[in-house]
């Protein structure tokens, strides 16, 4: 599993012109899952993502995390983070999950959020979004579960 995690004053989803998620001040994680993921890697995404220190404290110092600054967490399925692009002019998917297998793992990472005290929107697996944000710092981190 990958993701992408963006710090963000706001983002929001759109789908056929139409809202479907907005969140104000938190994260935007654009997430991947690779072939032979489980939910172990979702249990890890999760930990992280609400332990990690995005945020700057009153000293401009990377040390506070989502819950602590009461953020919001956006969810965005983004298979291309598993293209292969070192070789040749066209990206290599064969590392990406199966369409099947990385559905099933994107409803569990849903079902797991919902029983977790993040406060998070989703995108819509496989629809073609339009996502915008506004990048906070910016601040970029990438991760391999």
């Amino acid at each position: 599993m990958q993701a992408l995690v963006q710090r963000v004053s706001s983002a929001e989803i759109s789908i056929d012109d139409l809202l479907h998620a907005k969140i104000s001040f938190g994260l935007l994680a654009f997430i991947c899952f690779e072939l032979g993921d489980s939910v172990t890697a979702i249990d890890k995404f999760i930990s992280k993502i609400s332990s990690f220190c995005f945020f700057d404290d009153d000293r401009s110092i990377l040390s506070s995390n989502l819950k602590e600054i009461e953020g919001e967490l956006m969810i965005v399925s983004q298979f291309t983070l598993a293209a292969l692009t070192k070789k040749g002019n066209k990206a290599s998917f064969h590392k990406a999950a199966n369409t099947n297998d990385a559905r099933a793992l994107y409803n569990e990472l849903i079902v797991r959020l919902d029983g977790s005290s993040i406060n998070y929107q989703s995108g819509k697996f496989g629809a073609d979004m339009n996502v915008s944000l506004v990048n906070n710092g910016p601040v970029t981190f990438s991760f391999n579960f």
